[in-house]
């Protein structure tokens, strides 16, 4: 069934997301949502906002990094209680820059990304495990499937969150991306294992 239809832009040093509910799948679990990621060269984040409008599950929220001073400082504009502020790595990233820097660094086989999801700090790796050959909106190409894996890092414990990003990060879980296996690394599929059924993604359009 298809879930949700999702939009990605990269332009001028954003990263602009927006994650809807198809019209069947609002009558299960309808979400609204809006990722803005304002980052610096190699997509490093400098401010990451979320704006979740899913079923029971409400966020008005951004993250400002001080990288300097290895802090993370979160502004609710909900709920005053859950504004803070928190460790970081210094080279820490949010879900979707991560992917990002990913995509533009696999040839950095295995690689390592550090990764701030709710406060909790986790080290992922991935690593190209093989090469398969999908139907795109380009026709059938070569893919190269990359293996993601989390690792805990941090003893902060894990709070809610929206389904497109941090809930996907679990350490008894791996994501996999296909990404085309040529310089542009255009992301074709992505597949995320969880029970009853699998998440799965599937790229219906790219503009350069």
């Amino acid at each position: 069934m298809k879930i949700i239809n999702a939009e990605i832009e990269d332009k001028n040093n954003i990263l602009l997301l927006t994650a809807k509910s198809t019209s069947l799948a609002s009558l299960l679990a309808k979400a609204d949502n809006k990722y803005i990621i304002e980052y610096d060269n190699d997509f490093l984040p400098n401010k990451y906002t979320k704006i979740i409008n899913q079923s029971d599950y409400f966020e008005n929220r951004y993250v400002v990094y001080d990288r300097k001073n290895e802090l993370g400082k979160r502004v609710s504009l909900r709920d005053s209680t859950k504004t803070c502020e928190y460790s970081i790595h210094p080279l820490c990233r949010d879900f979707f820059s991560a992917l990002f820097y990913m995509r533009n660094n696999l040839d950095k086989n295995p690689g390592e990304i550090w990764l701030d999801a709710n406060k909790v700090a986790w080290k992922v790796k991935y690593r190209v495990v093989d090469q398969e050959r999908l139907n795109s909106p380009f026709g059938k190409i070569n893919t190269k499937k990359v293996r993601i894996t989390f690792q805990k890092v941090s003893s902060e414990k894990k709070e809610r969150s929206d389904i497109l990003t941090n809930n996907l990060v679990n350490e008894k879980r791996d994501l996999y991306f296909w990404f085309s296996d040529d310089r542009d690394n255009i992301p074709i599929k992505a597949k995320y294992a969880m029970k009853p059924f699998p998440i799965i993604w599937k790229l219906i359009k790219y503009e350069k």
